[in-house]
């Protein structure tokens, strides 16, 4: 089992059709070669952690590397594991409204605190979301 996590910047003038793009292509993707993981979205930014086989793992990340919709892709982790950490989500994705913001960004924030920090993977990726969440 291997895992990776990077961080990137949207393009500018993002839409949520392009998330809703994103998250049906990554749906497709992850769901038949068994990568589950987890990708967060808020303030132009992306973080986003793969895990699965390595060979596929790396595929799928050199084509998120090609995707035109960010820039500036930042490897934050990558290396071998034992158990997948996010077994039950090929993707998650949450739509906030202005309404939900507030809500949205407290939950990410309770979620990183509650999260085991004895890996360092899951340590660098909940750093990162805090980081995209704190420039609110």
């Amino acid at each position: 089992m291997y895992q990776l996590n990077y961080h990137s910047k949207s393009k500018l003038g993002l839409e949520l059709e392009d998330l809703d793009n994103i998250l049906a292509k990554a749906n497709t993707i992850n769901s038949e070669k068994a990568i589950t993981g987890c990708l967060i979205y808020h303030n132009s930014s992306f973080v986003q952690i793969l895990e699965g086989n390595k060979i596929d793992v790396l595929r799928v990340f050199e084509k998120i590397k090609s995707d035109q919709r960010h820039h500036t892709i930042t490897l934050l982790w990558e290396n071998n594991i034992e158990d997948r950490l996010f077994s039950e989500w090929n993707m998650a994705y949450h739509r906030p409204n202005s309404e939900s913001i507030k809500e949205y960004i407290n939950n990410l924030l309770l979620l990183s605190m509650l999260s085991d920090k004895s890996k360092a993977s899951l340590l660098s990726f909940w750093t990162s979301v805090r980081r995209i969440l704190s420039d609110s």
